[in-house]
């Protein structure tokens, strides 16, 4: 079999987490694995990376997709005002400033035309050495509820600022290949299908999909599947989120043939890097993507806890250059099938981990991660952050302990009074990525925190 022509990682908002030498072991791993595509988020890390990752992919080959939250990224060229931003139903901005979650209102004149100014100064200020570019939506779902958006659908809502980058990109820098995402309530294809047709990719995210069971598969319930039903357009024939998924594909992968690449959340930021054991789903996934004419796949991935998932992403990177790899299901893998304990690894018994799990660091740190969110206490915080620590080289004790610090409530602590404005701002921080992006180019964010969170930590008092 030919190789799939994308084949590769994307880090998302996780730069900020490595140090250089993580950075640069994460970027030479992918010559080894015969990887040709990085997607990289400009927004969180490029500019304090940006040497290094030029360096390492030109000697790797490797090719890079800058990819900027468009919002984030265009607004911040003008003097941006909140009403410009979605609104919810009684007409409030969802968001204050600029962030991960931003979305604007199609509907503001002045928003649209800071966006297009700021896409057009975003597009002139790149490198030389960047030949391909994304435009990303808002991570999340709050798409605006004023009086006028309320009465389309949501992937209408954004469609126009895809219009406007797509435009700026054929005005400004028509030498660059450029894509954009389909990802949360965005699903369905929109009216427009002229700034598709000009994209050298489209990338699709199988968002909160299943791991457990490959694309398509319908047959299952998910304690989740309420909640997943709201990140998507409305689709009353999909029994799951994983049929859901084929059905959109089968549109877009059709539409727009040649173009449609996955992104895959196998390193789900949320689950802490702890492995959700899917090698053998994702190696039935890939023949299902070849069937549909998918160009291949950028797995989420970076070097904090990459060791849990290293077996795996070796097997899978030899089917997408191309090898027929036979894979017997594994003992946790069936487990994970039948049992079905969701993120938590809720009800599952120390002596499983014990049996089923090698490796002495992976096994301790599914128990510290289990114990955390079943039993959410202060001292079962501090031990897991504890652990974490003792192996920051390895695991991904920044991304575990903003989650610890902002779940306060469910820890069941109770922050001190007297905090400072930097910790504040840590604690009520949507996301820890726009946090440490924020962090003077003169700190090292790393330390910085890990400062905050063992101080807010050691402070805390145990409801």
């Amino acid at each position: 079999m030919e190789p799939f022509a994308v084949r590769g990682f994307n880090p998302c908002e996780s730069l900020l987490r490595h140090t250089p030498e993580q950075l640069r072991r994460f970027l030479r791993r992918m010559k080894t694995l015969n990887m040709n595509t990085i997607i990289i988020h400009y927004d969180y890390g490029w500019q304090r990376h940006k040497e290094l990752i030029l360096e390492e992919c030109a000697a790797a080959n490797i090719n890079i997709i800058l990819m900027t939250f468009g919002p984030r990224t265009f607004l911040n060229y003008s003097n941006w005002k909140k009403e410009w931003f979605a609104k919810d139903a009684n007409g409030k901005p969802y968001c204050d400033r600029l962030e991960c979650e931003t979305y604007p209102c199609r509907y503001q004149p002045e928003a649209l035309e800071a966006y297009a100014y700021g896409a057009r100064e975003w597009l002139k200020s790149l490198p030389p050495q960047i030949k391909h570019v994304h435009m990303r939506a808002a991570d999340g779902i709050m798409f605006c509820q004023c009086e006028k958006c309320r009465m389309i659908t949501d992937h209408e809502k954004w469609q126009p600022f895809v219009d406007i980058f797509a435009e700026a990109v054929m005005d400004v820098r028509p030498d660059l290949a450029f894509e954009t995402d389909i990802y949360v309530k965005r699903y369905h294809i929109p009216g427009n299908h002229v700034p598709f047709r000009n994209m050298k990719n489209i990338m699709y995210d199988t968002f909160y999909r299943s791991t457990h069971y490959p694309i398509g598969y319908g047959e299952y319930e998910s304690p989740a599947l309420e909640w997943a039903k709201t990140v998507y357009d409305t689709d009353s024939t999909s029994r799951s989120p994983n049929e859901y998924h084929l059905a959109r594909l089968k549109e877009w992968t059709s539409t727009f043939p040649g173009k449609v690449y996955i992104h895959e959340n196998s390193m789900a930021q949320g689950l802490h890097g702890t492995f959700t054991h899917a090698t053998g789903v994702n190696l039935k996934d890939l023949k299902l993507y070849r069937e549909l004419g998918v160009q291949g796949v950028c797995y989420e991935a970076y070097e904090p806890a990459y060791v849990n998932f290293a077996d795996m992403f070796e097997v899978v990177a030899r089917a997408l250059n191309g090898e027929e790899v036979e894979w017997q299901e594994t003992a946790v893998e069936k487990f994970l099938r039948e049992n079905r304990p969701e993120f938590t690894w809720a009800g599952v018994p120390d002596e499983f981990f014990d049996k089923m799990i090698p490796n002495p660091v992976l096994r301790q740190h599914y128990k510290y991660y289990r114990n955390h969110w079943n039993n959410p206490t202060l001292k079962n915080a501090k031990e897991y952050m504890k652990f974490l620590f003792e192996h920051e080289d390895t695991l991904d004790p920044i991304n575990a302990g903003h989650g610890i610090i902002t779940a306060g409530p469910r820890t069941k602590a109770y922050f001190y009074p007297d905090m400072t404005p930097v910790e504040k701002d840590f604690l009520t921080r949507r996301k820890l990525w726009d946090f440490m992006e924020d962090i003077p180019m003169d700190q090292d964010p790393i330390k910085v925190c890990k400062d905050l969170i063992l101080g807010m930590l050691d402070r805390a008092v145990e409801k």
